[in-house]
């Protein structure tokens, strides 16, 4: 048997498996696919010599591992912007005053302070509303890349705006 064949029978076998643990984790299908798409990419590329007995632990493992890490992405995504909105609170016509404030600041910091495919990656997230498959369509990235750029961006964003008085 050649390797080709080897690995799809091995996709065969294990790849219902490890999507349906990750949807139950994530419920997110598409989110799913990809999660199990890029952990069977982990292994073609991989130099591991697994054997048949440890392989699906090996699967099951980084699918759970993958999807922990996209659900913290998550929650610290929805914090901050939480955080963000909870900030904003005051009388009416201060609140619109502090909040063009606030919103021209973090244009300002996107466009001078993150990289262009940061800026990209931000702007079509929260001002078109896409997701992360379809941003990384948009931008002809991995999603893995989407999430590492949000994550970095946002974190970047707390940080600034810490030590900022606005």
């Amino acid at each position: 048997m050649t390797d080709k064949q080897t690995f799809e029978r091995i996709f065969r076998t294990h790849y219902h498996g490890m999507f349906c643990l990750a949807r139950r984790m994530l419920r997110d299908e598409a989110l799913s696919k990809d999660v199990a798409s890029d952990v069977f990419a982990q292994l073609l590329h991989s130099k591991a010599d697994l054997k048949a007995e440890t392989l699906q632990a090996f699967l099951m493992t980084n699918v759970r591992h993958r999807c922990i890490n996209l659900l913290i992405h998550r929650q610290k995504e929805t914090t901050a912007i939480t955080g963000l909105k909870a900030s904003m609170a005051v009388s009416d016509d201060d609140q619109q005053t502090i909040a063009q404030e606030q919103y021209e600041a973090l244009h300002h910091f996107i466009d001078e302070k993150l990289p262009p495919l940061s800026q990209q990656v931000i702007r079509l997230r929260y001002e078109r509303g896409l997701k992360y498959r379809e941003i990384a369509q948009v931008l002809n990235i991995s999603e893995v890349s989407v999430y590492n750029h949000l994550s970095k961006s946002l974190w970047q964003m707390k940080e600034y705006f810490k030590t900022q008085k606005i």
